[in-house]
Formats: C-alpha cells, structure tokens, sequence
C-alpha cells in the first residue's frame, strides 16, 4: 500500500493499517451507481468514528498514485480507487518532521459554514454565520 503513496504521505507506512477506499461504479453489472462516492464517504465516516471509540485515529489521503494503485491492485474498470487510510495508535509529535509536528500541533481551522451552506440556489449565502 505505501508503495502508492506521495512523498508527502510517506510518514504513513509507519502506521499498523493503510488501506484503500474504493467505490463501486456500477451495481449489478451495468446499472450506474450514481451514488457511489456518496456511499464510500459515509462508510469511511462510520470507520472514523469507530475508530475514534477505540482510541484510533485516522487519516485520510488523497495523495496517492491512482493509476499505480490500480495497476498494483488489479482493480477493474468500474471501480475506482477514491482515498489512502492510515489508521494507528496517536503517535509522539517529537517522532515527526519539524514541518510536521508544527501542522500537527496547530490549532485546527474549520471554514466558516457560509462558505459551504446556501440557500435558494448554489453559491447564494445561507446568512449562517
């Protein structure tokens, strides 16, 4: 799996699962799954929060290689690689990067919900604030 990686995920092998999501494009056989991303992305959040009830946590990843994941994994038209998953045990941020342990140890950022909530049409501000 690390072997897929950027450089920049290349801390993650060091985690005890690294996984692949992957979305399902069709469901039996030629019928389109128009809601496939919606469905990985909800069975990843229930993986998250699973997890984080046992005290794991994960990151999720978009920086991979996806042509060499499907080459690597044998995965079939159809089907396609979405998300890299690294899940373990919280590690010491004195074990990373100097540019790492200062991403890690920074307060979190949330956007302001005005920038993704609309009302009446797309990109019309909510006034949710």
């Amino acid at each position: 799996m690390a072997s897929v990686l950027v450089t920049g995920n290349a801390w993650a092998h060091k985690a005890p699962v690294l996984m692949l999501s992957v979305a399902s494009l069709f469901r039996g056989g030629d019928k389109p799954n128009r809601h496939a991303y919606h469905d990985v992305g909800l069975a990843t959040e229930n993986l998250v929060v699973q997890a984080h009830s046992m005290g794991l946590v994960i990151h999720m990843m978009a920086g991979f290689n996806v042509d060499k994941a499907r080459e690597i994994f044998e995965i079939p038209a159809g089907y396609d690689p979405l998300t890299m998953i690294a899940i373990g045990y919280p590690g010491h941020p004195d074990s990373l990067s100097e540019e790492l342990r200062a991403k890690d140890l920074a307060p979190r950022q949330r956007k302001p919900i005005g920038e993704f909530v609309f009302s009446g049409k797309f990109g019309q501000p909510a006034g949710l604030e």
